[in-house]
C-alpha cells in the first residue's frame, strides 16, 4: 500500500542534517558541472565526485568523498595523472575539496585540475598507512557524466483577469530544469467569451495563434516541450514569456505574468522518504528506499527497506550488507534482477534482528561491487507535487494496471512493466520515464511522459495515483474517470447494513463476475479479495464525495453533461457518419437512425433515445450502450459533437465507450 503523506523526521536524521549544515563544504555553482560515482571491485569502498568549471573565468572545482575506505592516505588521479592527496579517517570516511581561491579542504599538496568533460576517469588510489603500512585499500573509479538539475523551477507565472460581463482569462507558464535543459509548460483557458468564435492570442505583442471559443464561449490552449497527456508542443517562434509581459485575447481580455519562483516540495509532509541509487563497475545497477512513517490513526511508525538491482548475472546469489550488517541474501532471476524487502507488519518480510540503523553515510552493498550509499540531502523519495498530478492524469487516461509481476528487466533496460487499455503495455525506466511499449523485442517505444523516480521505484504511485482534489485536478477528470469506473466494472450499491463490515468506514459495491468492492472515506476504490478483512487491490482513487454519496458513483455516467457524453460516444466509437439514406429498419415498431464507425461497426439510433451497437443480424437488434435525450430528432448533432471539458477530462472520455464492441 502507498506509504502515509505527511513528513515527521525524526530525531535522528535531524540530527545528521544539523551535522552536515555546519561541514566545512565549497558551494558548486559554475557552468558545467559533472559527477561521477566511484566504485571498485573486491570490497565495499565507494565514493561520489562533483566537478566542476566556470566558463566565464576559468576555474575548476572539485569535490571526492570516500565511504567504507581504509584509514589512510589517498591519492586523486585525473585522466591518469595526479592531482592531490587526502585523508580518510578511522570511520572509513574522507572528504578533499578544493577550488582556485585557495579553498582547500581535507588535502594536501599541489592541485592542477583540467578541464572537465563527460567520460573523464576519476581514479582514487590508496597511497598507504604510515603508522599500519599492513593496511590495503582497494582503488575506486569513474567516469564524469553531466549532472542533471531536474527538481528546480526557474520560473512559475501566472496571470490572471476578468471582466464586467464576467470574461475570464486564467493562464500559468512554468520552465523547469531536466538534464541540463529548460523545459516549458504553458496552460491558458477563456471562459464566457462569444461562442464559435476565433480571438487572437499575444504574449509581450507578439503574435502567438489564435484560440477559439466553443458552444458555450470556452476554449484552452495546452503546449508542454516535453510529452504530456492532453498537451501539444509549442509552436515554432513561440514568443519568450517573462514576468511583467502582457498576454492577450482579443481586445478586451489582457493581463501581466506575475512570477513565483520557488523550489518545489514534495507531497509527503511526515516521516522519512529516502531513495539512493546503487552502481557498480560492471552494467549491474539498482536503487535502494527507505521509508519511515506512522501511518493515520495509529502511533506505530513503520519501517520499509528495498533493494532491487537488474543486469547481474543470471541465478547468481548474492548478500546484501547495510552498513557493515549482513541483512540477507538475493538470487538473480533469468533476466538478471533480484529484489529484497522488509517490512514492519509483514511476517513474509520481518526485519532481521541485527538491523543497524540507517543514517548519513550509512553504506548499502549488493555482492561485491553493487554500492551505494545514503546521503542526508537530494535523496527524496516523495514525488513533486506536479509530477503527481501529472500521474493521476497518466493513469485515467492510459487505465495502467500493474499485474503480480512487473516483469521486471524483460527488455534489459530495469525497466518494470504495467498494463494499459486494450492490448497497450508500458514500461517504465529507472529514471521517471514511461514509455508505450512498440510490439517489438526489447524494451522500446514511444516515451509517453517523464516523471521523477519515485513512480518507478513504487508504480503503485503511478498504477494508484490519487487525485489531490486541488486547483489543478479538474472536477471533468473525476467526473469523467468515475464514469468509466462505473461502465467498466458495472457497480451496483451493496445494502447499507454491510457498511463498515471492515471497520474502515467503507461502503460497499457488487461489480460484473459477482465480484466485491469497497470505498473507504478517501476516495479510494478497492477490489475485495475475499478475505476476513477489507483489503484488497486498490482500482482507483477519486475523492471523498464518492464515499459520501456512493450514488454519484454507480450513476457516474448520469452526472456527465449530455453534451459530454455525445463527445464519448463520437471519439471513443470512432464515429465516420450518420446514414439518413438506412431507413426502414424497425426497433419495437418504430424506425431507427443509423451511423457508421471508422472501423465499420453499425450503431442504430431508437426513438427513445437508446443508442445500440448493432450486432449484425437482419433486424435492428443488439446491445444497448447508453441513451441520448432529444437526440432522435437532430441526429446530425452527435456528428459535430465537441466538448467543454478540460484536456485530461477529454482523454478519458474518448475512450468511456470504447469497450463497447465486447459487450456482444
Amino acid at each position: 500500500m502507498p506509504f502515509g503523506r505527511n513528513r515527521r523526521r525524526n530525531s535522528t536524521v535531524a540530527q545528521l542534517i544539523a551535522i552536515e549544515s555546519v561541514e566545512p563544504r565549497l558551494l558548486l555553482s559554475g557552468d558545467q558541472k559533472f559527477q561521477a560515482v566511484l566504485t571498485g571491485t573486491g570490497g565495499t569502498t565507494i565514493g561520489q565526485v562533483e566537478y566542476e568549471a566556470d566558463d566565464k573565468d576559468g576555474r575548476h572545482k572539485l569535490e571526492v568523498q570516500l565511504w567504507n575506505a581504509a584509514w589512510g592516505l589517498w591519492e586523486i588521479q585525473v585522466d591518469g595523472k595526479a592531482v592531490a592527496k587526502f585523508v580518510t579517517d578511522q570511520f572509513g570516511r574522507g572528504v578533499f575539496e578544493f577550488d582556485h581561491d585557495d579553498h582547500q579542504h581535507g588535502g594536501s599538496g599541489t592541485v592542477n585540475l583540467p578541464t572537465p568533460h563527460a567520460g573523464m576517469l576519476i581514479n582514487v588510489l590508496f597511497a598507504g598507512n604510515p603508522v599500519n603500512p599492513s593496511i590495503k585499500g582497494i582503488p575506486v573509479s569513474g567516469r564524469l557524466t553531466l549532472e542533471d538539475d531536474d527538481d528546480r523551477i526557474a520560473a512559475d507565472l501566472t496571470a490572471s483577469a476578468s471582466t464586467t460581463t464576467r470574461e475570464i482569462l486564467e493562464t500559468e507558464y512554468e520552465v523547469e530544469q531536466e538534464g541540463g535543459q529548460q523545459r516549458r509548460r504553458l496552460d491558458l483557458a477563456v471562459y464566457n467569451l462569444q461562442p464559435n468564435t476565433a480571438y487572437a492570442l499575444k504574449i509581450a505583442g507578439a503574435a502567438a495563434g489564435t484560440i477559439t471559443t466553443n458552444a458555450i464561449g470556452q476554449a484552452s490552449v495546452k503546449y508542454s516541450d516535453k510529452p504530456r497527456v492532453g498537451y501539444s508542443a509549442f509552436p515554432a517562434g513561440f514568443p519568450v514569456v517573462a514576468s511583467g509581459a502582457a498576454v492577450t485575447v482579443g481586445s478586451t481580455l489582457s493581463s501581466n505574468f506575475a512570477t513565483q519562483t520557488g523550489t518545489r516540495t514534495p507531497l509527503s509532509q511526515s516521516g522519512v522518504h529516502l531513495k539512493i541509487g546503487l552502481s557498480s563497475a560492471t552494467s549491474a545497477s539498482g536503487f535502494v528506499s527507505w521509508e519511515v512513517y506512522t501511518p493515520a490513526g495509529s502511533t506505530t511508525p513503520k519501517r520499509q527497506f528495498r533493494a532491487e538491482v537488474w543486469n547481474l548475472p543470471a541465478g547468481t546469489q548474492h548478500t546484501v550488507t547495510v552498513g557493515k550488517v549482513t541483512v540477507g541474501t538475493v538470487t538473480a532471476n533469468s533476466k538478471g534482477f533480484a529484489r529484497i524487502t522488509f517490512e514492519s507488519g509483514d511476517p513474509a518480510k520481518a526485519f532481521p534482528a541485527n538491523w543497524p540503523d540507517i543514517a548519513a553515510d550509512t553504506v548499502v552493498t549488493v555482492g561485491n561491487s553493487v554500492t551505494g550509499v545514503f546521503r542526508t540531502t537530494g535523496q527524496t523519495l516523495a514525488p513533486l507535487e506536479q509530477n503527481a498530478r501529472e500521474a493521476y492524469e497518466l493513469d485515467q487516461a492510459l487505465a495502467l494496471t500493474a499485474l503480480s509481476t512487473l516483469y521486471e528487466n524483460s527488455g534489459g533496460k530495469g525497466e518494470k512493466w504495467l498494463r494499459g487499455r486494450g492490448s497497450n503495455w508500458y514500461f517504465i525506466t529507472p529514471d521517471g520515464s514511461l514509455y508505450q511499449w512498440d510490439g517489438k523485442a526489447g524494451a522500446n517505444g514511444t516515451r509517453v511522459a517523464v516523471l521523477d523516480e519515485a513512480f518507478f521505484v513504487k508504480p503503485e504511485l503511478l498504477t494508484e495515483a490519487k487525485a489531490t482534489r486541488d486547483s489543478s485536478i479538474s472536477d471533468d477528470l473525476v467526473k469523467a474517470s468515475a464514469a468509466r469506473l462505473d461502465r467498466s466494472l458495472e457497480l451496483s450499491a451493496a445494502a447499507a447494513s454491510n457498511n463498515n463490515w471492515g471497520g474502515l468506514g467503507e461502503k460497499w459495491f457488487r461489480g460484473k463476475g459477482n465480484q466485491w468492492y469497497f470505498i473507504t472515506p478517501d476516495g479510494t476504490l478497492t477490489r475485495w479479495d475475499k478475505t476476513a478483512k477489507a483489503t484488497g487491490k486498490v482500482v482507483a482513487r477519486l475523492d471523498g464525495r464518492y464515499h459520501e454519496k456512493p450514488e454519484l458513483l454507480v450513476e457516474a455516467e448520469t452526472q456527465l453533461p449530455q453534451a459530454e457524453r455525445e463527445y464519448a460516444a463520437k471519439t471513443s466509437l470512432k464515429l465516420a457518419e450518420f446514414r439518413p439514406d438506412t431507413k426502414g429498419w424497425l426497433f419495437n415498431g418504430a424506425e431507427v437512425r443509423w451511423y457508421r464507425g471508422f472501423d465499420n461497426r453499425w450503431y442504430f439510433l431508437t426513438n427513445t433515445g437508446d443508442y445500440y451497437l448493432w450486432n449484425g443480424s437482419k433486424s435492428a437488434a443488439g446491445t444497448r450502450i447508453t441513451s441520448f435525450n432529444d437526440l432522435y430528432n437532430l441526429p446530425y448533432r452527435l456528428m459535430n459533437a465537441t466538448s467543454s471539458a478540460a484536456a485530461d477530462a477529454r482523454s478519458v472520455l474518448d475512450q468511456l465507450y470504447a469497450s463497447a464492441a465486447s459487450f456482444l
